[in-house]
């Protein structure tokens, strides 16, 4: 009997020793994001045994994958444990997160770009760890400038259309695509066009400013893309980012707006342009108050606080990996996206995969941010919403921006 008994024991302390943690995260599919991030997932398992993480596709358009967020954390779901969030979505979601200050040095957040530590740390709290970062580039093509007497990418908006008109003419194909749809990805191309234009949505203590001049002149400069100067195609109106990419990718523009991960699929083996293309910052605008400007984008991990003790934990290990140099290395490299970490950009194998990366780091470093305030998904709702209208010219941009300005007042009291 004692034998049997002290069997039992040593299966009840084998099953408890080696008994899993299940947990899951949210992932979107832009590129090959979700291609790497599984191959992530079997090493960190392997790593790992007691650990099973389970994916949950999000959708492309980040409008739509915040909603899902509000409705899960809003009904108090414990699941997702891990949440994949916009550089912009901490200050909303914070009361939701787990609080991750404690884990600075767990983290190693000494090491991190202090740009994307900042973004994370909401009234003195991290709330989330830096996965990678991103900023808006132009895309082009150096053999169709070359072709056509360009000894240069273009510097300004004015040169960019002259450029897109005259070989888009030519070739028979697009001069210029972008993201114009109507969610998060037109608010990170408005803004570009604004503060390279020399103006802001909001001054530097909150106030509502867009309705000038110069914010017309860049939407006004926005709808001629389209209408006036024909370098854009009217379907812009309903392009995300991947719409874009694959014009450009099958040979049909000669440039595109689009973040950081489009460089590895342009140059993948079966791209038709493959080594043929180019990455500078985006134009700057007329004037002496012009510049040039990228929006900071990028994404964060966060944990559910609603998950249990042991998700929680789990939760963290994943992150701790999934942020570590190495990975961030190989998602860099086969993702195309910008790594967080300081120590990455340093690193050869990088530079030869994705040059840009490292000739443009000052881009990425100095890219703006989108409005930061509690309620923002109110406030990109209000700008998606007049932005499309003067797109698909249901307003003038002076209409568009003078009804943005008294929404925009009435949503931060202001």
């Amino acid at each position: 009997m004692k034998k049997l008994l002290a069997l039992v024991s040593l299966l009840a302390l084998f099953v408890v020793s080696f008994s899993l943690t299940t947990i899951t995260m949210t992932s979107g599919g832009v590129g090959k994001e979700l291609e790497v991030l599984y191959a992530q997932l079997k090493e960190f398992m392997k790593q790992n045994p007691d650990i099973v993480v389970t994916v949950i596709p999000m959708p492309d358009s980040s409008t739509e994958r915040h909603d899902l967020y509000v409705t899960y954390l809003a009904a108090g779901e414990s699941d997702p444990d891990v949440l994949m969030l916009d550089v912009i979505w901490p200050p909303e979601f914070a009361p939701f997160l787990e609080d991750l200050t404690k884990d600075y040095d767990y983290f190693e957040l000494d090491k991190f770009l202090p740009g994307t530590v900042k973004s994370v740390t909401v009234d003195g709290r991290i709330v989330a760890i830096p996965w990678f970062t991103d900023a808006g580039l132009l895309y082009y093509r150096k053999d169709l400038l070359e072709k056509y007497g360009y000894d240069h990418p273009p510097q300004t908006w004015d040169e960019l259309v002259e450029m897109a008109q005259k070989i888009s003419k030519a070739e028979g194909i697009e001069g210029f695509v972008w993201q114009g749809a109507r969610y998060e990805g037109l608010v990170c191309d408005f803004m570009e066009y604004v503060w390279s234009f020399g103006t802001d949505v909001l001054d530097d203590n909150g106030n509502v400013i867009i309705n000038n001049p110069k914010a017309v002149e860049a939407l006004q400069f926005m709808v001629d893309l389209i209408y006036k100067y024909k370098i854009t195609p009217e379907g812009v109106t309903t392009y995300m980012e991947e719409d874009a990419r694959r014009i450009f990718q099958s040979g049909n523009a000669v440039f595109m707006r689009n973040w950081p991960y489009a460089w590895s699929l342009a140059n993948s083996d079966d791209s038709p342009i493959k080594g043929k293309v180019g990455v500078v910052p985006l134009p700057k605008g007329p004037g002496e108050d012009g510049r040039h400007a990228a929006t900071l984008g990028g994404w964060n991990l966060g944990i559910n606080i609603f998950s249990s003790k042991e998700e929680k934990e789990a939760a963290k290990k994943l992150i701790k990996f999934l942020t570590s140099a190495n990975q961030q290395l190989y998602k860099a490299v086969n993702a195309g996206q910008n790594p967080t970490r300081k120590e990455v950009y340093n690193e050869p194998e990088l530079k030869e995969a994705n040059p840009f990366m490292v000739e443009l780091f000052d881009v990425f470093i100095n890219a703006l941010p989108r409005p930061r305030t509690a309620n923002y998904a109110e406030v990109s709702d209000a700008i998606q919403r007049y932005v499309h209208a003067a797109l698909t010219r249901e307003l003038t941009p002076e209409e568009a921006l003078s009804k943005l300005e008294k929404e925009l007042k009435l949503l931060l009291g202001k």
